[in-house]
């Protein structure tokens, strides 16, 4: 069944993902509303004889976890924290979001309609079917409140490190699988199911308990069934960094029944055509499931589509940039026996690697700092270029260290171990973490030629 799993895997890549040039026009909306956000609160004090000022702003949701999807019909959003100091804001949660659109209301004229407030947050839409959710917090003493009804404890950062960790768990099967299932949610745009975080949550869960080294269409065809049976008989659905419930109206519950029943629908038509192991029949239950024709559609050619899952320190970690040293140093590891024995040449920031004279070698980067640990060391390797592109290797996502002779990441190790794979102007970014705060950065750029 080869065949079906390459297919799978082109339909993902193809149709699933979105494209880069999306994302980045989507992160660029965030970053022009968020200095408009300044500006307005600028404006605003300069007017009123105020001090408000915005703390910090962390991307949250699909966007940061790249988790996004293309579906058929536009509809893409981008999820923003929004943070002021508790001292800085009023107390009363309808009077912050009045606050925020009075902040915007300079710019009005450049949306689709004027910000409103929702339950949890001020939304901003555009003409082109993009709108952006400022979720508004406040904080104290690294104590974080969201604005809801009422002010509840919710730090900005902790879903997208409790999927970064996961997802690492599950080698990037629970983005995978994620993204294939909320794909399908927004198949039919009638459709009313539950959003992409009760999505995430319940993947998780049934990923935490099957053999996940199976091919990409067994594996969701399994998490599906696994799906199905937990909705029956479990209609709770809890955040996995607090606990709390996240099924909680009526409204929600709906969404989340609606899920079962549109999974239901489809479930035994794939369950058969794999039982029989007849490929047409396969074929022709995904496209029920996706509502496509590619999957017997032989005539079409997988494009090469480039998977850009870059993560961003900041959506994990708050900056606290203190005068620390963090100098960030890079070996080539030269060896003709395996490295069991090997010698190490010194290199500098930018130094040309030869893809024909290094490729055998080990780069080795490693670290200098004063810091007195306990600290985590996370890094960063991306890779550019149209090469990069031609292999889906623009990589970005974070990792601890690691050791020569094991690529698993290893959170003890300081070090962090490459090969030499192809040609770019490629970089390496290591981030110190003490007391849960990014205390430095540093980069190291690789041009291998």
């Amino acid at each position: 069944m080869e065949k079906v799993t390459t297919r799978m895997n082109n339909f993902y890549n193809e149709k699933v993902i979105l494209p880069g040039e999306k994302v980045q026009d989507i992160r660029d909306k965030k970053r022009k509303n968020i200095d408009r956000l300044k500006d307005g609160i600028k404006q605003y004090n300069e007017e009123n004889e105020k001090s408000y000022k915005l703390y910090d702003s962390v991307e949250q949701g699909s966007i940061a976890m790249s988790t996004a999807i293309n579906p058929e019909y536009d509809d893409f959003d981008i999820d923003v924290a929004i943070i002021f100091e508790k001292s800085n804001i009023p107390n009363n949660t309808d009077d912050v979001k009045d606050l925020i659109i009075e902040f915007l209301k300079p710019y009005n004229y450049l949306f689709k309609k004027n910000p409103t407030k929702k339950k949890n947050c001020i939304r901003i839409e555009y003409q082109d079917d993009y709108h952006i959710d400022f979720a508004i917090y406040r904080t104290e003493n690294e104590y974080y409140e969201h604005c809801g009804e009422s002010w509840t404890e919710r730090n900005p950062r902790s879903i997208t490190n409790w999927f970064y960790e996961k997802n690492h768990l599950y080698d990037n099967k629970l983005r995978e699988i994620t993204r294939l299932i909320k794909y399908f949610a927004k198949t039919r745009k009638e459709w009313n199911v539950c959003g992409g975080l009760i999505i995430t949550v319940l993947v998780e869960e049934q990923l935490s308990n099957i053999d996940i080294n199976i091919n990409l269409d067994k594996l969701l065809l399994d998490i599906i069934n696994k799906l199905i049976d937990r909705i029956n008989y479990n209609k709770s659905v809890c955040n996995p960094v607090n606990g709390q419930e996240l099924i909680t109206s009526d409204e929600h519950k709906e969404k989340l029944n609606n899920l079962f029943e549109k999974l239901s629908m489809f479930v035994e038509k794939l369950n058969t055509a794999y039982k029989n192991e007849n490929i047409d029949e396969i074929y022709n239950a995904w496209n029920s499931f996706f509502k496509t024709d590619y999957f017997n559609n032989e005539t079409k050619e997988a494009r090469n589509v480039c998977e850009d899952n870059e993560m961003f320190i900041g959506n994990l970690y708050p900056f606290a940039i203190c005068p620390v040293k963090l100098e960030l140093k890079c070996q080539r590891y030269v060896s003709k026996d395996n490295f069991n024995r090997c010698t190490q040449i010194n290199c500098f920031d930018d130094q040309p690697f030869s893809l024909i004279e290094n490729k055998d070698e080990q780069i080795c980067f490693t670290i200098e700092t004063n810091i007195s640990k306990p600290y985590t060391v996370l890094w960063k390797v991306r890779n550019n270029g149209s090469k990069a592109i031609e292999k889906n290797m623009l990589r970005g996502d974070l990792h601890y260290g690691n050791h020569l002779h094991n690529y698993e990441d290893d959170i003890s190790s300081d070090c962090r171990f490459e090969k030499i794979n192809f040609e770019g102007n490629h970089y390496v970014e290591c981030y110190l973490i003490k007391d849960n705060e990014c205390v430095a950065i540093k980069r190291f750029n690789v041009k291998i030629v």
